[in-house]
């Protein structure tokens, strides 16, 4: 009798231990699952994005080069929205945007507003100039996508020629690109690189489509610093960077919609 009260003890702590074990791994599998789904879900949040990085008023002997690099080093491409009176002084900056697969874009030949934006002709001669500035060098056409010095609702210039530039451009199917981020690097002659650094991460918080607008002039030293760490944030976040030689027209209509192009 007590041989078979030992065995039944025995039979009873075993079953209480696979009780255990089948509880320990559903608990697990129920956790996976969970991390699993909670994962997913991050990445469904964040790796739908994509960002656009882009520059203006360049190419500039100092500080091109070295955002050239800092791109280069992180395989990741940008706009270049290009001066022609700046390509002609630096020629061989613009051949290396080229080499290195960057898009280049018109920003006018003179950037200068109260000749650009005296007439609808005063700024088709300073786009055509800054056109062949680029053609001769690299051998082909810029890409269909221009940025007017300002924005193309910028408050210096008369409305009226504003609209028949934009007409115009559209009419000639140029589309004419703003930004939804501004880095603020233009601000003053030299901004503080984590200001531009907090600035761009705040603003692109909640953005699935970010067109960043910064400068590549020479005084803009704290744009080239903050420039990793503006990179590495917006791989962090999902972002996929992209660039304006490359859309759909699905894309554009979707860009003009949320008033990033063609703005009205």
């Amino acid at each position: 009798m007590k041989r078979l009260h030992n065995i039944l003890k025995i039979t009873l702590l075993i079953l209480l231990f696979l009780c255990t074990i089948n509880r320990t791994n559903a608990y697990s599998s129920e956790l996976n699952l969970l991390n699993n789904t909670a994962i997913k879900g991050h990445r469904n949040m964040l790796y739908n994005r994509e960002v656009f990085l882009t520059f203006d008023d360049g190419p500039s002997p100092n500080n091109t080069r070295k955002i050239l690099k800092i791109l280069d080093d992180n395989n990741v491409r940008a706009t270049f929205f290009v001066v022609g009176s700046k390509v002609d002084e630096n020629p061989s900056l613009l051949k290396e945007l080229d080499n290195q697969g960057m898009a280049i874009g018109i920003h006018t030949y003179s950037h200068n507003y109260k000749k650009i934006y005296n007439n609808l002709e005063s700024y088709l001669d300073d786009y055509e100039r800054c056109k062949n500035s680029i053609e001769k060098l690299i051998h082909k056409t810029p890409i269909s996508y221009v940025r007017m010095p300002g924005g193309s609702d910028n408050i210096t210039s008369e409305k009226s020629v504003l609209d028949s530039i934009k007409t115009t451009l559209n009419n000639k199917n140029i589309n004419y690109v703003d930004w939804n981020v501004c880095s603020n690097d233009a601000d003053s002659k030299e901004v503080p690189t984590i200001k531009i650094e907090n600035t761009i991460e705040y603003q692109c918080k909640n953005k699935k489509t970010a067109v960043i607008l910064m400068h590549d002039t020479y005084y803009k030293h704290s744009t080239v610093e903050s420039l990793p760490k503006i990179i590495s944030y917006l791989k962090e976040n999902g972002f996929i960077f992209r660039t304006f030689d490359d859309l759909t027209e699905q894309e554009e209509t979707r860009m003009a919609a949320s008033g990033i192009m063609n703005r009205r």
